[in-house]
């Protein structure tokens, strides 16, 4: 195989090119028009009614947080297998870090799992995480919502242009806020960036606020009103209020123009993904040593990763070799993603136990991304095939 072929990696074509130069020649490289173009293009195609994109799929995370009030004296619950960042989120403003266990069928947030912790321990917020680009059972968790009163973020980075129940993930149907992530292997890309969605015009104002700076610019919400305005009660042109601690979390227009053109491909992407993914469990599914994904009913997956399950013991090889000996093919992989729970700065806080997630520790032992991507080819996916059912195998 001439060129490597990675886990995941961006698509970008002369139209994408095309839309960042003409930001570059235009007036505006920052804050621009098609920042707005954007986020409500976006509104529109996951079906919610607000927006606010941002610089990172971990700032949209922070600032979601934010804007639901978590703090140093706030429970806050995720899965064990995510990207730190689904943690890291409430973890900066000081709150307190649980962790579930994973479905053993779908690897996302197990609800049964869930409901256990919450009979235990009173928790403000629940982040899901809609692993792989499979929605989690969102419909359950927010029955558990009504009873046990806590807020719902979902960590949708891999699960863009996916469906849950006939709805489009980001639509907000089933949580408070849905945020995003365009980092290069994600569905689409801005370089770097965020997205958020929420249907709460109350959380909408909030982060746009938190966005930039905690920075007002409406007169009708100036305090200082002596300040504010001249004798004849205009508002003053250059006059501006920081109202609240915020951050500089903004997108650019470059990014936003970006992400707008690659969010016209999205369908197109994700339906290359699933042809993809398709082929992988036809060709795949005679290798007894592994263990391909599954979809449940009512879900229609992204497919941001495609990830086996295999058993190493059983063909006595590591990990390591087995991912070794794919690069040597020029296939890569990657293991998404070692569990919270044994990162030293976690495991030094909170003293979590890897026996406390049997599910999530079987996974992380036997998982492995192999490429999905909208440029793999079906003679360079053949190969692939070919070479994971050489090396896996006793």
């Amino acid at each position: 195989m001439k060129r490597f072929l990675p886990y995941s990696r961006q698509n970008i074509d002369k139209n994408d090119i095309k839309s960042v130069v003409q930001v570059l020649k235009s007036d505006f490289i920052t804050q621009g028009p098609n920042i707005d173009k954007f986020e409500k293009e976006f509104a529109k195609y996951v079906g919610s009614k607000y927006t606010v994109c941002c610089a990172t799929g971990t700032a949209a995370l922070h600032l979601a947080c934010l804007a639901l009030g978590i703090n140093s004296k706030s429970n806050v619950i995720t899965t064990s297998i995510t990207f730190v960042a689904s943690a890291n989120c409430a973890e900066f403003l000081g709150a307190n870090i649980n962790f579930t266990d994973i479905d053993e069928e779908t690897h996302c947030m197990s609800v049964i799992d869930l409901e256990k912790k919450l009979k235990r321990q009173k928790i403000d917020l629940v982040i899901p995480v809609h692993l792989a680009g499979h929605s989690t059972d969102m419909k359950k968790i927010y029955q558990l919502k009504k009873k046990y009163k806590f807020k719902i973020i979902e960590d949708s980075c891999h699960a863009l242009g996916g469906k849950y129940n006939g709805y489009k993930i980001g639509s907000c149907k089933f949580s408070d806020i849905s945020t995003f992530s365009f980092h290069p292997v994600k569905p689409i890309t801005s370089g770097e960036g965020g997205m958020i969605t929420t249907n709460s015009k109350k959380i909408y104002e909030k982060l746009k606020l938190l966005r930039t700076h905690g920075i007002q610019k409406n007169p009708g919400y100036f305090t200082n009103k002596k300040l504010a305005f001249d004798r004849s009660y205009l508002p003053n042109k250059w006059y501006y209020e920081m109202s609240h601690l915020g951050y500089n979390y903004r997108l650019t227009d470059i990014q936003a123009a970006l992400g707008l053109s690659q969010l016209s491909k999205l369908d197109k992407y994700t339906r290359k993904r699933n042809e993809i993914a398709k082929y992988y469990l036809k060709k795949l599914k005679t290798n007894k040593f592994i263990t391909l994904p599954t979809t449940q009913k009512g879900v229609n997956h992204s497919y941001h990763l495609f990830t086996i399950l295999i058993d190493f013991d059983k063909i006595k090889k590591t990990k390591n070799q087995v991912m070794n000996e794919l690069a040597s093919y020029n296939i890569g992989s990657q293991v998404l993603y070692i569990p919270i729970y044994y990162q030293p700065y976690y495991k030094k806080k909170y003293n979590y136990k890897p026996d406390d997630f049997p599910n999530s520790s079987k996974y992380y032992k036997e998982a492995l991304s192999i490429p999905i991507f909208y440029g793999l080819k079906r003679t360079e996916q053949n190969f692939i095939i070919k070479k994971i059912n050489k090396i896996i195998q006793y």
